[in-house]
């Protein structure tokens, strides 16, 4: 087998193919997961030691934060470790389009029900985009080692209807002092 020219073609060629026939639909794979040019809608996170900030420029700009609540806090039913104070709200089947950048260190947005795992590095934004099919409540975490509360920045995402959603937009926005009706309506114009 030595010098044998047509079996080293062979071996050199065949691996070729198979290494082709893995890139195409993989990489067309990749181009489908970063395209979110028809997204609903935008939520723009940043992480921070050790908690998320949530902003939705699509409805007024207005921004809230997420904390782990402590035990001492925690209602009948809610998971210790996991429960924040605030949770990132979402409308089911709609295109979300997720903005990320993270405020001192590198954290990383990951919600695996979403299939969703994004850096949050300062000075850059990172973008990815994932669609709620059904209601409920998911859970993520930090899954960047970012210091010593690393293990303290739970993500709570919650998946309502269409008309609830609208509902605690308006809520939020009262909240921030954002006229409501301008806001949806320029958010329902995108």
């Amino acid at each position: 087998t030595a010098h044998n020219t047509k079996l080293e073609v062979i071996w050199t060629v065949i691996p070729i193919f198979i290494l082709v026939a893995i890139a195409i639909p993989s990489l067309r794979l990749h181009y489908f997961m970063e395209d979110d040019s028809d997204a609903d809608m935008t939520v723009k996170v940043v992480g921070y030691q050790w908690y998320w900030g949530y902003e939705y420029p699509d409805y007024g700009n207005f921004s809230f934060e997420s904390r782990i609540k402590e035990d001492k806090d925690l209602k009948p039913g809610e998971h210790r470790l996991l429960a924040v104070d605030n949770n990132l709200v979402v409308p089911v089947d709609t295109k979300v389009r997720v903005l990320l950048t993270g405020a001192d260190v590198i954290h990383s947005w990951a919600v695996p029900a979403f299939g969703v795992k994004r850096d949050a590095m300062p000075g850059r934004l990172n973008e990815t985009w994932f669609k709620a099919t059904k209601t409920g409540r998911f859970y993520g975490q930090c899954s960047e080692l970012c210091g010593v509360g690393h293990g303290f920045m739970p993500i709570v995402v919650d998946v309502v209807s269409q008309d609830d959603f609208k509902t605690w937009v308006k809520g939020k926005q009262k909240q921030a002092g954002i006229a409501p009706e301008k806001a949806l309506a320029s958010a329902d114009k995108q």
